[in-house]
């Protein structure tokens, strides 16, 4: 699975909540915030659209996502495709070195990021996998320790 420990330390902090990219401050951490980056030779307008063109290996499907420029559409075009066989072993480190690309080559979301510390960060919706936190505690929070990790 992933190659960093999922800490649950700091919980007690005021937690930083973000969903979507116009919601306050930490909107930027929503997958759906516009800020180019490079990665695997790519360039990519947000971090959904490298996520989803890691859910397969299928070159249509790859061109088609790199094609794409709204958010909801990459999006939707994840959700038609045959995922890679591994997709479950890999996702969480995929989306791991996709923040650590779209972070580190943006000073102002790295900075952005670093400043909230040792605080909790939580994709604040009810998406079984990736969201998570008080508001929604069943999910599985993993978008927030991602974003944590790097």
């Amino acid at each position: 699975m992933a190659d960093f420990e999922l800490d649950f330390d700091g919980m007690d902090a005021i937690p930083v909540l973000f969903y979507r990219p116009k919601d306050g401050m930490y909107g930027a951490f929503s997958n759906f915030y516009i800020g180019d980056f490079v990665l695997d030779g790519h360039t990519f307008a947000c971090s959904e659209q490298a996520l989803m063109y890691g859910k397969s290996t299928e070159s249509d499907y790859r061109a088609s996502v790199l094609q794409s420029s709204n958010p909801r559409d990459m999006r939707r075009l994840g959700r038609t495709v045959r995922l890679r066989p591994d997709w479950d072993e890999v996702k969480l480190d995929w989306m791991v070195t996709v923040l650590r690309a779209k972070f580190s080559q943006n000073p102002t979301l790295r900075a952005l990021l670093l400043q909230t510390g040792d605080r909790p960060i939580h994709e604040n919706c009810a998406d079984p996998w990736w969201g998570g936190g008080p508001n929604y505690p069943s999910g599985r929070d993993f978008l927030g320790k991602a974003l944590r990790a790097v």
